[in-house]
């Protein structure tokens, strides 16, 4: 029976010993993987203003006095997120013709407009906005059945 006895004890330690280094390896093992080294940054990029692809917008059928026109705006976005458009106002300069006589009165005017259009991240797109610019019955002769382009600026803010 002392036999049997010591047989167990021996067995008991060699079994109490393996859990003590499995045990130990354990922790080795988890302390090593969450004490990781190494570096990591992030900067901050410097936000491009959007732009329209011809600096201006364009009227897309021939005016008339009293009549309106919609604008086409090719927006350009140059920057690595998307863009929310929320407004395309009459910008600095002169809508013109390309006609000198008629530029000088042409009587053309560009409605401001309110929307949602998002541009693609480093992309572009057309937008047509209805009836956006008229024509008075003052204009010139000169002006009658012309196309116009129209100086604007843009309202936006960047989406996730």
């Amino acid at each position: 029976m002392a036999r049997a006895h010591t047989r167990f004890a021996r067995r008991a330690a060699i079994a109490s010993s393996a859990i003590a280094v499995l045990t130990a390896a354990t922790i080795a093992v988890a302390a090593w993987t969450t004490n990781g080294a190494g570096s990591g940054y992030v900067a901050a990029g410097t936000e491009q203003d959007l732009t329209t692809l011809s600096v201006a917008a364009s009227t897309t059928s021939l005016l008339y006095p009293n009549g309106s026109s919609d604008v086409t705006v090719k927006i350009n976005n140059p920057n690595p997120y998307k863009v929310l458009v929320t407004q395309v106002n009459n910008g600095s300069g002169s809508i013109s013709s390309g006609n000198a006589t008629c530029d000088a009165s042409n009587g053309v005017t560009f409605a401001n407009q309110t929307g949602s259009w998002t541009v693609p991240s480093s992309g572009t797109l057309t937008v047509t906005l209805t009836n956006a610019a008229s024509m008075s019955n003052s204009s010139v002769d000169a002006c009658q059945g012309k196309t116009f382009t129209v100086p604007v600026s843009l309202v936006g803010a960047s989406t996730p």
